[in-house]
């Protein structure tokens, strides 16, 4: 568990820690609340809480981490690493999420969810992927402020809101050398 005092606030503290199964309504709702505002998020219908819940036990059984932020008692933001394609020679990279609440937006809980999925990952994979849209200024400043590097832009490949979006991959190189046996 992480913790740290929360920029602008009374002295209370984050904590970041894994996810469990009983935090699955507030990351869904975190994550639904994006998908309705905001054109961050490509899906264009919410998730309901069953698939929320198929997803968290797939990422579980899966091995790949979810982390939440929490303060006052309450999850503020949550951060993941999914599989990057279906292909085994992706195995050694990994795509990362990261979603605030909007309340909490600014204040350093994005930057201490990523870094803290970075060195979870270290040694375990060597590349991480963040798929960013170009209006979604916060995240692309997180990445960058975090070391990852923008790579290409895929120019209006998604479609919200009546608006084609701009997606630009980004990346992390973690480990030259990590152990693939098994892959």
């Amino acid at each position: 568990m992480h913790t740290l005092n929360f920029r602008g606030e009374s002295m209370d503290k984050i904590s970041i820690r894994q996810a469990v199964r009983e935090d699955m309504p507030a990351i869904n709702g975190i994550l639904n609340y994006a998908t309705v505002n905001t054109n961050y998020n490509l899906n264009t219908k919410p998730r309901s809480e069953e698939k929320a819940l198929e997803w968290f036990d797939a990422h579980k059984k899966d091995g790949y981490p979810v982390v939440v932020a929490e303060f006052g008692g309450k999850v503020i933001g949550w951060a993941s690493l999914s599989r990057f394609r279906e292909y085994s020679g992706y195995n050694t990279t990994a795509e990362v999420s990261v979603y605030v609440s909007v309340n909490h937006r600014h204040k350093g809980v994005g930057t201490t969810l990523l870094t803290t999925l970075m060195t979870m990952a270290e040694g375990k994979y060597h590349c991480l992927v963040a798929v960013v849209t170009d209006n979604n200024w916060a995240s692309l400043a997180l990445h960058t402020r975090c070391g990852f590097t923008p790579n290409t832009t895929f120019h209006e490949i998604g479609f919200k809101n009546n608006v084609y979006i701009d997606i630009t991959f980004m990346t992390k190189i973690l480990d030259r050398e990590i152990n693939t046996n098994g892959l």
